[in-house]
């Protein structure tokens, strides 16, 4: 692990503890510690995927905000700008390696406890800043971020 990937980890995961919600969690960390462009009005679109989306424990929250991230640093304006065969790899490529590490992208499937529990919060803030470091990592090995 390097020292870039635990950097984000810890910045993910203070985020969550100061309040942000898993998805904005991971989108703050890489836009305030790593620079990753993300202007406070697309930053209030992760709102909405905490806990697995409002609550739904579907799409893990943290999950949803790496590929926002990936999305800023490979996706496009327009179409003219480049194809999504550019683009999506990225996002599949980092969906499967999110669940070969951790068993599932599903937040229901990653979290057992009732939000906002002491057992949830604990659980969430290593998830959050696991996440992270594994995000951090791909991306600098992908060249789509430098450490």
């Amino acid at each position: 692990m390097s020292e870039f990937s635990e950097k984000m980890g810890m910045a993910a995961g203070n985020a969550f503890k100061s309040g942000f919600n898993c998805s904005e969690a991971i989108v703050e960390a890489f836009r305030k510690e790593a620079g990753v462009p993300i202007d406070d009005a697309a930053f209030r679109m992760c709102s909405g995927f905490g806990g697995g989306i409002g609550h739904a424990r579907d799409l893990c929250g943290a999950m949803a905000g790496c590929t926002m991230v990936i999305s800023v640093l490979a996706g496009r304006v327009t179409p003219e700008e480049k194809s999504l065969k550019e683009i999506y790899p990225y996002a599949l490529e980092f969906h499967e390696l999110f669940k070969k590490e951790f068993g599932s992208c599903k937040c229901g499937d990653l979290m057992e406890y009732e939000f906002n529990t002491r057992e949830h919060l604990k659980k969430c803030i290593k998830l959050v800043n696991n996440v992270a470091q594994l995000l951090a990592t791909y991306l600098v090995e992908k060249g789509l971020l430098k450490a």
